[in-house]
C-alpha cells in the first residue's frame, strides 16, 4: 500500500526518534555546522560539495509549509484511495481523517527538516530560545551530504514506480541519517562504533515506539498502521543499514542509494536484498460482473502491511510468523459504478502451502474485528464467505497464495440477498 502517503512523509522526514523534539530560536553557528558537517563526511565517506542553507520557521509556519506539501505533492483522489483502503483492510476507522491526521502528526513532531526538493534545512523554534540537539542537525546533515551526491529527489519522489518501492527508498534514507545519528552519538560518548557492533543499536530500537507515543500526543492516538509508518523508515531502516555495514563496510553508504532495495521485505530481510532475489505478486481475483467497477487505484501489499494487519488483529507473534513468510502480493481498490461504493480485490503469497492455509483462518479474526453486520455463509479450511456492511466477500487458499475480493455489491435492480 502507501501510495501517496509515502509523498506527504517525504516532504516531512525529521529525526524524531532518539532524541527530544527540541527548539531552536536561531540558527545554529556557523562553525557549529561546519564540524558537524565534516563528522558526518568522516562516517559516510561523502565529503560536502557546497554550503546547506538554512531556514528558521516558527511552529505556525511549519503547519502551514506541511499543509502546503500535502495540497502540492498528493492529489486529493490519491488520498481518497489510500483512506478507502485502509478503512477496507480494517487498519483505519471509519470516520477517520487521513489528510487532517497527517497534519497533525507532522505538525507535531518534527525539530528539523532537510527539504530535499528546495535543497535547504528547515529548523524549527518554540518561541522560548533554547539549543537545536546536535544529534538532530547531524541525522539532517546525513540527508543534506546523501542529497549532494545522489539527489534525493529523484531518488524518493521521480524514481519510484509503486508505493512498496517508495518505502523501502525512505527507510534507506532515513535509516541511513538515524544510524549516522548513533554512529555519532556513541563516538561523542566514547561508547564504541557501530562498525564493530550492532549491540548497542538493538538497545535503542525497540524502546522508540514507547518514546515516540510518550513524546507526541497525536502519534500514541493514531491509528497502529499510522504509528508503525512513521516508525518503519526509521526502525527497520537503521537495521536494514547496519546489516549493509557490516557486509560491505564504508561502501554501504553508496551501495544502498545506488542499489536500492524495492520493498519492504527487502529493508527487514537484507539478505535477501544482498542475493538480488525478487518475487512477483500472485494475482488478485476479479470480482463478478467486472464491468460494473471502476479502478481507483492499486498496488503492492507488501510483508510491511500483512505484519501490521496481523498485528493488530492477532498479535505480535503472528505478524512476525507471516511476515518473514510472505512472498508478494498485490491489491486494486475499486468502485461500485452504479452505488460509487468501494471494494477490495488482494492476493498474498507465502512460502508455503500451509502458510497460506492458516492466512485464511487469521484473516477469519480480521474480519471478525473490523465487520460491522458479519454474516458468514460458508466457512472451511482455507475458505471463507460471507457479507457484512460493505458488502459480500470471498478468501479462498490456492496452492501457497491467498486470494480475496471484498465488498462486492449485489447486481444492479437486486437488493443484496439475506445471508
Amino acid at each position: 500500500m502507501k501510495t501517496s502517503q509515502k509523498a506527504i512523509w517525504f516532504a516531512a522526514a525529521a529525526a524524531l526518534w532518539l532524541v527530544p523534539a527540541a527548539a531552536t530560536a536561531q540558527a545554529p553557528a556557523a562553525d557549529k555546522i561546519g564540524e558537524l558537517t565534516r563528522e558526518v563526511a568522516r562516517i559516510t565517506g561523502l565529503e560536502q560539495k557546497r554550503p546547506v542553507p538554512f531556514e528558521t520557521l516558527t511552529r505556525a509556519q511549519w503547519k502551514q509549509y506541511v499543509e502546503g506539501e500535502i495540497e502540492q505533492q498528493v492529489k486529493p483522489e490519491e488520498l481518497r484511495a489510500d483512506e478507502l483502503t485502509l478503512k477496507l483492510f480494517g487498519l483505519a476507522p471509519r470516520d477517520f481523517d487521513l489528510k487532517q491526521a497527517t497534519i497533525e502528526l507532522l505538525a507535531e513532531q518534527a525539530a528539523a527538516v532537510y527539504d530535499h526538493r528546495r535543497k535547504r534545512m528547515l529548523l524549527l523554534e518554540d518561541g522560548a530560545g533554547g539549543g537545536l540537539e546536535d544529534a538532530v542537525l547531524v541525522h539532517e546533515l546525513a540527508h543534506a551530504l546523501a542529497d549532494q551526491h545522489y539527489n534525493l529527489e529523484r531518488f524518493l519522489d521521480k524514481g519510484v514506480k509503486t508505493g512498496e518501492q517508495q518505502a523501502a527508498r525512505l527507510a534507506v534514507v532515513e535509516g541511513q541519517a538515524t544510524w549516522v545519528m548513533i554512529e555519532w552519538q556513541l563516538g561523542r560518548m566514547g561508547m564504541g562504533s557501530l562498525t564493530s557492533s550492532g549491540a548497542a543499536l538493538e538497545k535503542m530500537v525497540p524502546a522508540l515506539k514507547t518514546m515516540a507515543a510518550a513524546s507526541y500526543p497525536v502519534f500514541g492516538r493514531s491509528p497502529l498502521y499510522l504509528q508503525e509508518t512513521l516508525l518503519f523508515p526509521y526502525t527497520a531502516g537503521v537495521r536494514f543499514q547496519q546489516a549493509a555495514v557490516e557486509k560491505l563496510g564504508g561502501r554501504a553508504f553508496r551501495r544502498v542509494l545506488e542499489s536500492p532495495p524495492a520493498t519492504t521485505h527487502e529493508i527487514l530481510h537484507p539478505e535477501e536484498w544482498l542475493e538480488k532475489k525478487r518475487y512477483g505478486a500472485p494475482a488478485a481475483p476479479a470480482p463478478e460482473r467486472e464491468s460494473e467497477y471502476r479502478r481507483l487505484s492499486s498496488g503492492i501489499l507488501g510483508e510491511f502491511d500483512v505484519r501490521v494487519l496481523m498485528k493488530q488483529y492477532c498479535g505480535q507473534e503472528e505478524a512476525e510468523r507471516f511476515g518473514s513468510m510472505w512472498r508478494g502480493g498485490s491489491y486494486e481498490l475499486l468502485e461500485h459504478k452504479a452505488t460509487g461504493k468501494p471494494a477490495l480485490r488482494w492476493a498474498v503469497g507465502f512460502s508455503e502451502e500451509a502458510a497460506a492455509q492458516d492466512f485464511v483462518e487469521r484473516y477469519r479474526r480480521v474480519l471478525e474485528g473490523k465487520s460491522e453486520g458479519l454474516r458468514w455463509s460458508a466457512t472451511g479450511r482455507g475458505r471463507l464467505e460471507g457479507s457484512n456492511r460493505d458488502g459480500r466477500f470471498r478468501l479462498e487458499a490456492r496452492g501457497a497464495a491467498v486470494a480475496a475480493v471484498e465488498g462486492l455489491q449485489p447486481p444492479e435492480g437486486r437488493a443484496r440477498p439475506a445471508i
